[in-house]
């Protein structure tokens, strides 16, 4: 009955969050609805990609690829609860559940495509059904997770250490242990010839001291969308853990060597940020320390059973209300709220046979220029050129803008287009694109979103 509590209570969160905004916020997500079908794509693991041309085969409404995700988001907090069961009685377990199905940034990026959440439900259940001996389903969710993103891969080896020390270190444990949690990693990187294809890049060799600012980065990443109730019952759990070390790390240690070696992992991911790449990588990675704080507020909880439900609750409260807070500024984006306007407008306006012209900025040249050089950076002038045949393989190079209206809108780009083919019925300028067109006719309409606005004029093509 919990399981189906927090489930119906995380899902109910995030299906109000996408009725309030139902926009697509994020670059990751925004390409994967795009190109629903396009299951393998540079260095990207593909079990979400594989959900997400499920659903577009049924439909093409892109509220449906949210409405998955949202059921994902919610399987998050199933799966901490279920793990969490196995330290703790059943009311924390499951007050840790909703605490952790609530925090800000597990709830707001897991109602768009981004991995994550989906990660975190495959590891989660791979460690609760380990320590439920229960190893073969154990084997098949780190595999799945082993698909979605590499930092699931850090768990093959904590798994396997931890099969082999509960077997009393036996030689058929340690075959059987690299076995069962090993064989995803190499079965992927027989398939693709490595980790990822020429061209792209995961890890990097090399270090530099300035690479441990991403422990502070993700730190403050971690407490700042995660409720400050939670944060203060992690520290208090932090220091029941060092009091009671005898108990709880015989018990927990393979979570913490987890935590561990995805906290060393991070130092030599090839994916920093593009305005500091050694000091920063993508606040999403924060995903694992947030379950890690969480999972310290448990046993803080645990300590303080008079006051249990009193304080998870002002956490969860706190969760939700920081969820909304979160959403709502990725929705007020005026280039994310003009490319949803513009699409609904269209898809109302649009007649059978008619077809509209979209002028909007391109992408940023920066954007593609950090991309070739971190390929230069981390595999010389082999992977550079190799990059490069990427790019022109694999990206869609349309204005961003234009992108997120056809995420937004029924119609397609046989209707929608971003370069002129002829007279089109419709034409769509936006106020920051340049040069601005000089035959387009007063607009009928303007939408306006912040400083930004979109001109929308009709016109009349010969037959």
């Amino acid at each position: 009955m919990r399981v189906a509590w927090i489930f119906i209570a995380g899902l109910t969160l995030r299906l109000a969050l996408i009725a309030r905004f139902p926009l697509v916020f994020g670059g990751d997500p925004m390409i994967r609805m795009l190109h629903p079908d396009r299951i393998l794509a540079s260095h990207q693991l593909p079990l979400l990609q594989i959900v997400i041309a499920a659903v577009s085969r049924l439909t093409t409404n892109y509220l449906a690829i949210l409405v998955a995700m949202a059921v994902i988001g919610a399987a998050v907090g199933v799966a901490f609860y279920l793990l969490a069961r196995e330290f703790f009685d059943e009311r924390v377990a499951f007050l840790a559940g909703l605490l952790m199905t609530t925090d800000p940034l597990v709830a707001a990026h897991s109602i768009v495509p981004y991995q994550e959440s989906l990660m975190l439900v495959c590891v989660l259940l791979a460690f609760y059904f380990f320590y439920a001996e229960r190893y073969g389903v154990s084997s098949m969710g780190l595999a799945l997770g082993c698909i979605t993103r590499f930092e699931a891969w850090i768990a093959a080896p904590v798994l396997a250490a931890a099969y082999v020390w509960k077997h009393e270190r036996r030689a058929w444990a340690v075959v059987k242990g690299l076995a069962l949690f090993g064989w995803a990693p190499v079965a992927w990187m027989l398939f693709r010839g490595g980790l990822a294809p020429e061209g792209s890049y995961v890890i990097e060799s090399t270090f530099t001291l300035r690479r441990l600012v991403r422990w502070a980065y993700l730190g403050y990443i971690t407490v700042k969308f995660t409720p400050v109730i939670v944060v203060a019952l992690g520290l208090a759990g932090l220091w029941f853990l060092w009091l009671e070390r005898d108990r709880w790390v015989p018990r927990l240690w393979p979570l913490i060597l987890f935590f561990l070696m995805f906290s060393v992992a991070l130092l030599f991911s090839a994916h920093g940020v593009r305005d500091d790449p050694d000091g920063k990588v993508a606040s999403r990675e924060a995903h694992f320390w947030i379950a890690a704080v969480v999972l310290l507020a448990a046993i803080a909880l645990e300590e303080v059973p008079k006051y249990q439900v009193a304080l998870a609750g002002l956490g969860i409260a706190f969760g939700v209300w920081g969820t909304y807070q979160y959403v709502a500024r990725e929705d007020s984006d005026p280039r994310l709220q003009l490319s949803y306007r513009v699409a609904k407008f269209f898809d109302g306006a649009l007649q059978p046979g008619q077809r509209a012209l979209i002028l909007s900025p391109p992408w940023d040249r920066q954007f593609f220029d950090f991309y070739l050089q971190r390929a230069r950076e981390t595999g010389g002038e082999t992977r550079y050129q190799a990059a490069v045949r990427n790019l022109a393989e694999n990206t869609d190079t349309s204005p961003p803008d234009y992108q997120r209206m056809l995420i937004h809108s029924r119609l397609d780009r046989s209707q929608l287009l971003n370069s002129s083919a002829g007279c089109t019925e419709w034409v769509a300028v936006w106020s920051d694109f340049s040069p601005p067109p000089q035959d387009v006719p007063a607009p009928i309409e303007v939408l306006r979103a912040g400083d930004l606005s979109v001109r929308i004029s009709q016109r009349v093509c010969p037959k």
